[in-house]
């Protein structure tokens, strides 16, 4: 989505789900920032910060963050959540953060899961940080049913679209191109989930009949019954990219 408003509409199911994810990985990659830095003492610069997932724990373990988003009612569902916890050093910034001035705006600039970031956008992120940048980025994301699925239709399934290895490869060799040192650190995560073969069949770009739906459920689960709920596992792998400037 390229416009603001439809992420306003979107702004309740996406905090919704948000909330309700059982990934740690906001607790994880803010515990690793405040590691590797002196994140106490700074102030973060939350690019995107959409309904504030990764603004809480920033808030608590930094001196001051500040959550920018295009979406006003993106950051009414995180003013919303991080007042629900208590946070009191939080400012709040609508607008897109491609114009914003072209100077440091907090010690360290973090950017999590933004789908539209390439390489040409880190020369002005860069100017936006004083001393460090983070990019939290999905690599991986598989479930065990799908891939058991594709072995039978021997084909490969669509990649998740907001698991791409792809770009932060690109990301970390464009930092490392202009000088950047960089530290990169994963977290992989796998849980338990119920899903059905049905529920399943997007991950292929391909049709399916009835029958054609039957046989894989027989192949895969025992039973000719692609309704049928099943436990599954799911593995997601993000990667955490750090630089000190």
């Amino acid at each position: 989505m390229d416009d603001p408003h439809a992420w306003d509409d979107f702004a309740p199911e996406y905090a919704r789900v948000q909330r309700e994810s059982r990934l740690p990985v906001e607790r994880d990659v803010t515990q690793a920032l405040a590691t590797q830095l002196p994140l106490r003492d700074w102030s973060v610069l939350d690019v995107a910060a959409g309904s504030g997932r990764y603004a809480l724990p920033l808030a608590n373990a930094s001196a001051r963050i500040t959550l920018n988003d295009w979406s006003p009612a993106m950051l009414q569902e995180a003013k919303a959540w991080l007042d629900q916890h208590g946070v009191r050093n939080a400012a709040y910034q609508t607008g897109n953060w491609h114009e914003l001035p072209r100077r440091p705006l907090a010690d360290l600039v973090f950017v999590s899961q933004l789908p539209t970031l390439t390489p040409k956008d880190l020369t002005h992120l860069r100017q936006l940080a004083g001393r460090a940048m983070a990019f939290n980025l999905q690599t991986a994301q598989t479930t065990a049913l799908v891939t058991q699925m594709a072995t039978v239709l021997n084909t490969t399934p669509v990649p998740v679209p907001q698991a791409d290895p792809a770009r932060a490869s690109r990301i970390q060799r464009a930092l490392i191109l202009k000088g950047i040192r960089v530290m990169h650190q994963d977290f992989t995560y796998t849980l338990s989930d119920t899903a059905t073969v049905t529920e399943l069949l997007p991950a292929f770009d391909r049709a399916f009949s009835l029958s054609a739906a039957r046989q894989l459920a027989a192949a895969v689960i025992g039973v000719p019954d692609p309704n049928l709920p099943v436990t599954t596992t799911i593995s997601y792998t993000y990667s955490l990219l750090t630089c000190r400037l």
